[in-house]
């Protein structure tokens, strides 16, 4: 149920300075605000659920007594949180959504990209993160996530053998993204949804600065296949006080491995700015792609 809000230009606070009272002006809190406010209010309390259909824009608009233009600027923010989605077509409205790690993540990534973001940031959150996550996920692993974490780690291992001297941009980048999945399973398997969550968007994040700053590079994977290995026979034993040694070990390798990139190349380690543009050109000698070329702008 929607209620009608009644908005009064000033709010009043009163004050005593002496023996005279002042009252001084509150902020004027905008309408859309108020809505969002207010219908946030009503999907977390359970009050509205998942798959409820709102009234449509025009009858909301009606019981909060605003226009259809405050009205859907306050569904806009609504649908950014991941609160509530829109759909077209014959049914089609305004439904209460679930909230899941993508649209959190959507959220973080918009107030990220206004930040100067950089690689090292990304590793220094890893660094303190990961390796007291892999110490629970030790714990609390299951067979079937053990499992799960063997074939991500053969079929690298795998794709590596067929691998001659020279290794291809795909053939690196698709290597690169499960090595970073092998990263997502271990904090999948802490079973603690807000350290997933966490260490889920950093990686989302880690991926995008690899495209940009990483060059195909056989060793850099390689290294990267072995660790794993090394990683996951201590947590088939459940062996946390290893696991959190190697984990420390295989990002501290991590990040020393781009230091030394962005060394080499002159560039950066800032991977996201306020103009959402970034721009890597390498020549990279001694990985058998001279002529590589990477230009990636978000």
């Amino acid at each position: 149920m929607f209620y009608r809000i009644e908005l009064s230009f000033y709010n009043i606070r009163l004050k005593h300075i002496g023996n005279l009272m002042k009252f001084d002006h509150l902020p004027i809190v905008r309408a859309s605000e108020l809505i969002e406010r207010d219908i946030k209010k009503a999907i977390m309390s359970g009050q509205l659920k998942l798959g409820d259909k709102l009234p449509t824009e025009k009858e909301m608009a009606q019981q909060f007594g605003v226009s259809l233009v405050t009205l859907r600027e306050a569904l806009r923010a609504l649908q950014l949180f991941g609160l509530i989605e829109k759909k077209k077509g014959h049914g089609g409205g305004v439904f209460v959504s679930e909230v899941d790690n993508e649209s959190v993540k959507d959220s973080l990534g918009h107030y990220l990209t206004l930040k100067d973001l950089s690689s090292k940031h990304l590793y220094e959150v890893r660094e303190i993160i990961e390796p007291s996550a892999i110490r629970l996920a030790a714990q609390n692993i299951s067979t079937d996530e053990l499992e799960k974490l063997e074939e991500n780690v053969l079929y690298c291992e795998e794709k590596l053998r067929k691998i001659g001297p020279i290794i291809a941009r795909e053939d690196f980048f698709d290597l690169d993204s499960n090595n970073n999945t092998f990263h997502r399973l271990i904090a999948n398997a802490t079973h603690n949804p807000i350290l997933s969550l966490t260490i889920d968007y950093v990686l989302d994040f880690l991926n995008r600065c690899e495209t940009v700053l990483l060059v195909p590079d056989l060793d850099y994977v390689s290294m990267s296949a072995r660790d794993h290995r090394n990683i996951l026979e201590h947590l088939k034993r459940r062996d946390s006080e290893k696991c959190e040694q190697e984990m420390s070990i295989h990002l501290r390798r991590l990040d020393e491995y781009l230091v030394a990139l962005q060394r080499r190349t002159g560039k950066s380690n800032i991977a996201f700015s306020l103009n959402g543009k970034s721009n890597f050109v390498s020549k990279e000698k001694g990985n058998g792609l001279a002529n590589y070329e990477s230009k990636t702008q978000f």
